[in-house]
C-alpha cells in the first residue's frame, strides 16, 4: 500500500492542485491518501466532502497586523510540528506532498526529521514562504511558470510542470451558454472575484454594463455573497443578457461559455484559465501575500495572454483597458492562442506519477 500526506492549506489555491493530484492517484490501484490542514479552513470543509481523509493541526499564519494571535504563533510551530511527527510515525506515509501555505511548513518539518521523501508544488508564480524553505530538502519541486525557476537556487529538482488542476469536462460553448439562459450567439464576459467576489472589480465593471450590452455582450457575474444584493437589484433591467449568481456551481460551463474573463489573479483562476485557454483581464487582489496575485498575473501578462489593471487603477484604465480589447477581436484571439500555449492539462498526471515512482523508491 502506498501512502501519500498531502500538506497544504488555508486556501484554495494550496488545496485544490493537492486534491487534482490526489485525484490521479487514487486512480492507481493500493493507494491511501490523507490531508493535513487546519479545523477553521477552506481545508476542512472540502477535503471531506470529497471522501478523503483528514487531519487537523494547531497552526495559523503570521498576521502582517498587530495581533494577539501572532503572539501564540511560536507555540502553534512547536505544538503543530509535534503533532505532524505523531501522525508521520502513526501513519507511515512513503510521500509528503507539500502544495503551500503555513500548514505545510510543519508537515514537511516532521518529514525532514523522519526522512521522509517531500514533492513540492506552486501554484504561484511567486514561490510561498514554504515551498522556499524545504526547497532545499524537496526530492522535487513542480512549478506552474518558467518565470519561477528564478527563486529556486536548486535546479536538478525543479521541474515546469503546470497547475494541476481537476478534471472537468470540456462542454460545449452553445450548451454551457444555454445552462445559463443566455443567447448562444451573443459574446460572452464571464466576471468573478472568486467566492466572496470583490466589490472594487463588480463596481469597476457596473459602471460599463450598458455600454457592454450596447455592443452586443452578455455577462455571466459570479458577484460573491457581499455583493449580490445590490449587483442583482441594479441589473434586473438587463435580465435577459446577464446573468448574476452569488457562486457559480459549474465553473466548467462558466468558462466554456465565455469568450473573455474580468477576474482577480489568485492561483485557481489562473491555473483554471489556462486550462480553459480563456483570455482575461486581471485586477489582482492589493493585500495578498507578497502581492502574489500581481505575480501570477505578471506571468500571463509578460505571455501576451492577459492584460492587468491594478486595483487602484481601475477608475482611469479598466473601461479603457477592457473595452478596447472588445473592440479588438483579432487581439483577443492572439490571447486566446497566447493561453494556450501555456497548457499543461497533464500537470495532476505527470506530479502523481512522480509521487508514486519515489514512493516506490522510498
Amino acid at each position: 500500500m502506498v501512502r501519500v500526506v498531502f500538506a497544504g492549506g488555508g486556501t484554495g489555491g494550496h488545496v485544490f492542485p493537492a486534491v487534482a493530484i490526489a485525484e490521479r492517484l487514487m486512480t492507481a490501484k493500493d493507494v491511501d491518501v490523507m490531508f493535513v490542514g487546519t479545523k477553521n479552513k477552506i481545508e476542512a470543509r472540502i477535503v471531506p466532502q470529497l471522501g478523503y481523509k483528514f487531519r487537523a493541526i494547531w497552526i495559523g499564519g503570521f498576521s502582517r497586523k498587530f495581533k494577539l494571535s501572532n503572539f501564540l504563533l511560536p507555540v502553534k510551530i512547536v505544538v503543530s510540528v509535534a503533532q505532524s511527527l505523531k501522525l508521520l510515525l502513526a501513519y507511515k506515509p512513503q510521500v509528503v506532498v507539500g502544495t503551500g501555505g503555513y500548514v505545510s511548513g510543519p508537515v514537511c518539518a516532521a518529514a525532514v526529521m523522519t526522512r521522509t521523501p517531500i514533492v513540492l508544488q506552486e501554484h504561484n508564480s511567486y514561490p510561498g514562504a514554504m515551498t522556499r524553505l524545504f526547497a532545499p530538502f524537496a526530492r522535487e519541486i513542480h512549478i506552474a511558470f518558467e518565470s519561477s525557476k528564478r527563486y529556486f537556487c536548486v535546479r536538478r529538482s525543479l521541474h515546469v510542470t503546470g497547475s494541476p488542476v481537476r478534471k472537468m469536462p470540456r462542454v460545449k460553448r452553445e450548451e454551457a451558454r444555454n445552462f445559463f439562459g443566455l443567447s448562444a450567439e451573443r459574446r460572452t464576459l464571464l466576471v468573478t472575484g472568486g467566492s466572496l467576489g470583490a466589490v472594487r472589480l463588480n463596481s469597476a465593471v457596473a459602471k460599463v454594463v450598458d455600454e457592454l450590452i450596447s455592443r452586443k455582450y452578455q455577462l455571466i457575474w459570479q458577484t460573491g455573497s457581499v455583493d449580490y444584493e445590490r449587483i442583482s437589484e441594479s441589473q434586473r433591467a438587463h435580465s435577459d443578457c446577464i446573468r448574476v449568481e452569488q457562486f457559480v456551481e459549474r465553473m466548467d460551463y462558466a468558462y466554456a461559455a465565455a469568450d473573455i474573463a474580468v477576474c482577480r489573479g489568485g492561483a485557481t483562476t489562473i491555473a483554471e484559465l489556462i486550462y480553459f485557454n480563456l483570455p482575461a483581464l486581471i485586477i489582482p487582489y492589493p493585500y495578498a501575500a507578497a502581492n502574489h496575485q500581481a505575480e501570477n498575473a505578471r506571468a500571463l501578462v509578460e505571455s501576451g495572454a492577459a492584460i492587468m489593471v491594478q486595483e487602484s487603477e481601475t477608475e482611469e484604465k479598466f473601461a479603457r483597458e477592457l473595452l478596447g480589447l472588445l473592440d479588438n477581436p483579432s487581439r483577443m484571439d492572439a490571447m486566446r492562442e497566447k493561453i494556450r500555449a501555456l497548457s499543461h492539462e497533464d500537470a495532476a498526471d505527470v506530479i502523481a506519477k512522480s509521487v508514486l515512482r519515489i514512493a516506490a523508491d522510498a
